[in-house]
């Protein structure tokens, strides 16, 4: 089974061709063809998109190189396909993206069923399959980079109710409240989210940290305080989770929620916020058997995304 895979994302869009056995239904697919498109204004690069896959049919000389698409898109995005706005980018910040058909737009012109996750979820169902994930009933795949948002899985599949999990936008206390912690001027921090300022998004991604130091993240010292700000947001962000989505693990990727030591201090300021309250999570040693780094690094999303693909195939 061949199948098309997409990872969307807001500075480039991963298209890949990706091979099934039929016959092992565990195994992880080979990717045999991959390339990488920058996003720029949206029309050119769908369309280059599109223009992938049709070539990759032409040199088998078939109508179709794929039986389906799994694309996994940045958002906010429709997924819901009982909505006649199925496969609509909704209130995105990407300039000239907003309020545009991306999945019907690829379903029309490669002809094939397309299957739509947002990014996050894409990746949460490759860890899930194939990564740290494995086994678990309900696991939440969060990541911490340019932006921050989460994938709750239940089984395999994506966790999504009126609209889907927008966790990078929760709002949560000024890190340091009641910690004993003293963070000179946090409180004067605005926040880089467009819409919600300081929400968690724009308290702890990335641009966020760059804004408030001065300098990105990767030229921060390990013991930059920094890094301890950040740990006790996301200590309150994975603490919400854990009380609200009851994952059986959080899983942790991203660039900044990969860096070396960060979740060590995650798990000893969660311990804290949960108090003891949850006796599974009574220790920081337990809680940091509870927060995991992602396995499958870069590779998470497009696999995830041939998943989707593989299903889309399945179900037609």
């Amino acid at each position: 089974m061949l199948v098309g895979a997409i990872e969307g994302g807001g500075t480039k869009f991963i298209c890949a061709i990706a091979l099934f056995d039929p016959d092992d239904s565990t195994g992880k697919p080979e990717i045999v063809e991959q390339i990488r498109i920058p996003t720029g204004e949206p029309q050119k690069t769908l369309a280059a998109v599109s223009g992938f896959f049709r070539s990759a049919a032409s040199a088998q000389r078939r109508s179709r190189a794929i039986d389906a698409v799994g694309l996994g898109m940045f958002g906010p995005v429709e997924c819901d396909t009982r909505s006649p706005r199925w496969g609509y980018l909704l209130n995105t910040p990407k300039p000239g993206w907003a309020d545009l058909d991306v999945a019907r737009r690829l379903q029309r012109e490669l002809g094939v069923p397309v299957r739509l996750e947002t990014d996050v979820a894409a990746a949460a169902l490759g860890e899930w399959k194939w990564g740290a994930g494995r086994e678990a009933h309900i696991c939440a795949y969060v990541t911490v980079g340019t932006g921050i948002g989460a994938g709750i899985l239940v089984d395999g599949v994506p966790l999504r109710g009126r609209f889907h999990p927008e966790v990078g936008h929760m709002r949560v206390p000024r890190a340091g409240t009641g910690s004993g912690l003293s963070f000179s001027g946090e409180a004067d921090f605005k926040g880089v989210c467009i819409h919600h300022g300081d929400c968690l998004e724009g308290l702890a991604s990335g641009p966020a940290i760059a804004a408030r130091w001065g300098t990105t993240p990767e030229d921060l010292p390990a013991a930059h305080p920094a890094w301890r700000l950040e740990a006790d947001y996301l200590a309150l962000a994975f603490s919400n989770i854990a009380l609200t989505a009851s994952p059986d693990r959080i899983i942790v990727g991203g660039g900044i929620g990969l860096h070396e030591g960060l979740l060590d201090m995650v798990a000893g300021r969660m311990h804290e916020l949960l108090g003891g309250y949850i006796q599974t999570l009574d220790s920081a040693e337990a809680i940091r058997g509870y927060i995991v780094r992602a396995e499958l690094g870069g590779e998470a999303g497009i696999l995830g995304a041939a998943q989707l693909g593989r299903e889309a195939a399945q179900n037609t």
